[in-house]
Order: C-alpha cells, then sequence, then structure tokens
C-alpha cells in the first residue's frame, strides 16, 4: 500500500471516491485519480509510490473516514455507492482512510501475455486478477464443502477472487462431541465469481456409540460430498442494500457404508440435495445475512442414508446465519438449520451453533464455534466446540 499523509485532515471527515483508470501496456503509466472530500486543508495532496512517482489528489469535506471499494462498476464507501469512473470491468481497488492517513493500492502490474512464463509475485496474469475479495466476505467452508457458514449454505462462491479471475479453498473442519467426533476436509474451486465447484470428505468417529450399536468401537462412517453453485444474481458486498446475492446449488452425497445405513432403515446410501441461498454483507452496518432453503431427504447430512421409515420424500429445511463484523479481521454470530426426521430409530434435532471467525491475514480464516447438534443416532445432547481452517486465494 501506498500513504499519503495531511497533517490536516479530520477524524471521521471524509468520504473515499476512487476513480482506476484502464491499464495499458507494460511502458504505460498507470493514472490513479482519488478524489476526496475534507475540511481545512488545501485543494489538492499528493501520493508518492515506491518508485518515486507521484499523483495528485483533489479533496472536498465529508461526513467520516472509512472505506472505498471498486468492483469496475460501482464503488462502496461505508454507506453510499458511486459510479466510478472509466474503471476497466471488474477491477478491485481499496482505499481506506483511518483520519490521518489515506492508503492507496500501488499500481498494478500490466497484463502479460499468457504465453509467457509466470512472474513471481504477479497479481495479474493473462488479464486475470488473484486475491480481489475482502476479508471474510469469501465465507467458510460448510460440513457439506461449499462456501458457507459452517452449519449453514450461503448464496458467496470460494476463494478470494472477483469476475476476473479463479479462485479455490481448502478446509478441515473437527467437531468435537460427547460420544461421537465429527470431521470435515476438502476443496472447492470458484470461477469468476460466477461458479463453485466443490468436494468434502466427511467422518464421523461413533466411539463408544460404535460398540452399543454392534458396529465396534469407533467405527467411522464415511461420505463423500459433491457439490456444484451458480451465482444467479446480485452482490453480497455491492449493488442496492436490498439485493442480496442469489445463488442455486445442488450437492451430490454417496455414503460408503451400505451395511449401516440399511441397519438404521435408510432408504438410499446416496442422495441429491438441491438448495438455493441469499447473502447480504451490510458493509455501513456491519452486519451480514443469509438465508437458505435446502431440499432435501440426508440423515444427518447423509452420514445415516437417505430418507427412512418414517418418510423417503424431500422436504423444505432452513438455513439461516447472522453475523457481526468487530474489525475487517473478526465476525461473530449464529447459525440455526433445521433438519428432516425421516428415521423412526434414530430422531434427528435441528442444529445451531454460535461462531467467532478470525481473519489470519489475507488467505487463512480461523473458526471457533459453541454447536448443538442435538440427538445423532442414539445419543441425545451432543453439543461442543467446531474448529475450522480454512486456506483461500
Amino acid at each position: 500500500m501506498t500513504n499519503a499523509s495531511t497533517p490536516g485532515l479530520r477524524k471521521r471527515s471524509m468520504r473515499v471516491i476512487l476513480a482506476l483508470c484502464a491499464m495499458g501496456p507494460a511502458t504505460a503509466v498507470h493514472a490513479q485519480q482519488i478524489a476526496l472530500d475534507l475540511a481545512a486543508i488545501t485543494p489538492t495532496e499528493t501520493v508518492s509510490y515506491a518508485d518515486g512517482r507521484t499523483d495528485p489528489i483533489a479533496v472536498q469535506p465529508v461526513e467520516s473516514g472509512g472505506f472505498m471499494t471498486d468492483d469496475g462498476s460501482a464503488m462502496m464507501t461505508g454507506d453510499e455507492t458511486a459510479a466510478s469512473m472509466d474503471a476497466p470491468s471488474g477491477s478491485m481497488s481499496v482505499v481506506s482512510y483511518n483520519g490521518d492517513t489515506l492508503e492507496v493500492p500501488p499500481p498494478p502490474p500490466p497484463p502479460i501475455d499468457a504465453s509467457a512464463p509466470a512472474v513471481p509475485g504477479r497479481s495479474h496474469y493473462g488479464g486475470l486478477r488473484w486475491g480481489g475479495k475482502l476479508r471474510l466476505t469469501n465465507g467458510i467452508a460448510t460440513l457439506d464443502g461449499a462456501s458457507g457458514g459452517g452449519l449453514a449454505g450461503w448464496g458467496l462462491i470460494a476463494g478470494k477472487e472477483t469476475v476476473q479471475g479463479i479462485g479455490g479453498s481448502a478446509h478441515v473442519t473437527y467437531v468435537e462431541l460427547p460420544d461421537y467426533n465429527w470431521q470435515s476436509h476438502g476443496a472447492a474451486i470458484g470461477l469468476f465469481d460466477r461458479v463453485e465447484l466443490s468436494y468434502a470428505r466427511q467422518n464421523l468417529d461413533t466411539l463408544d456409540v460404535g460398540a452399543a450399536l454392534g458396529l465396534g468401537r469407533s467405527y467411522v462412517l464415511n461420505q463423500d460430498v459433491w457439490g456444484a453453485k451458480v451465482r444467479l444474481f446480485g452482490s453480497a458486498v455491492y449493488g442496492p442494500p436490498l439485493l442480496p446475492q442469489v445463488a442455486i446449488g445442488v450437492q451430490y452425497k454417496n455414503n460408503l457404508d451400505d451395511a449401516v445405513t440399511q441397519a438404521v432403515g435408510a432408504a438410499s446410501d446416496d442422495g441429491t440435495d438441491f438448495y438455493v441461498a441469499a447473502t447480504k454483507i451490510f458493509l455501513s452496518q456491519s452486519v451480514l445475512a443469509n438465508a437458505t432453503l435446502r431440499l432435501t431427504k440426508a440423515n444427518q447430512l447423509g452420514l445415516l442414508g437417505f430418507g427412512g421409515d418414517r418418510s423417503d420424500n424431500r422436504s423444505v429445511q432452513f438455513e439461516g446465519s447472522l453475523g457481526y463484523m468487530l474489525s475487517r479481521n473478526l465476525v461473530v454470530g449464529g447459525e440455526y438449520r433445521t433438519k428432516p426426521n425421516n428415521l423412526g430409530i434414530a430422531r434427528e434435532d435441528d442444529w445451531w451453533d454460535l461462531f467467532a471467525a478470525l481473519a489470519l491475514g489475507d488467505h487463512f480464516t480461523l473458526t471457533a464455534a459453541y454447536a448443538d447438534l442435538g440427538t445423532i443416532a442414539i445419543a441425545d445432547d451432543q453439543r461442543g466446540g467446531l474448529l475450522s481452517l480454512q486456506a483461500a486465494f
């Protein structure tokens, strides 16, 4: 980041508007023009880059400090959208203001020929950009592997990339319960912030419950989950505040323990979920909200098979999330997920959790939660801790 300091800047007295001009070839000058509203300072200030170049900044008064991002079509301050000027489609730049210092990203390198060798440390390659999303706005992986909030699926696309690039993520999640240990690991890829493809392996260690069921102590139930998600419209971060990012998704789940699913009365050992999710991040209020409707007949996400003696039909289930951003690196909140109840011998309860997600830099997120998973098979009151680590690019 490049700093432009102004002695006369007043804290909570500015709104930032950025115009990012189009990039030229390798020898072209990358021009940035930043219009600020400030009180009691000179009409222009200068941004100094590490290479010695300077660009002028025009200034004028505003209400408060904050940050602004540009997605190529609209720019957001804490509470207002402003049209961008000549910004290349899908570009992303970030300007932040702490009351004393304006931080401006250095000019990006020019696009290079896709046939040329990769340049270490370069954020562009063949016109693609890497790492454009704000921290914690890409969610974390659910137990099913799709991007979301841990228990609930969201309308976000995996990875850190915007519409101009390809991103991805990998995760490992561990849930320790009184009578089970639940583990999930997997990866997802996000294509141009439009399409997500995901995979997760779920393992449920039955501990002493396995012995009581005649499976053997610490018998592990296994399942593969393959997912696809498509963003239909909207943006979770940008655009009208009442228009969420809406996505539809599908997950095919294959239980690898046929004998167990038959023993508990499940109708099938594989099944497919369909869902629609709407997610919105209200930056000016530091609030995240999500609502998801899922069509499913999975028992305990599918680890106890699909359908049963009570019902072999899919039912609509709800998944909701609400979070509050304490800072750009920390979000706290809660989730609620309803569940079908298809098995007569294995009652299934709704799930909920309270979570805290911490950004460890730009590429890692650590999430801790207190989770209540209710009754699983013959064991009641399954409450415990969830810990998840995600790497994203």
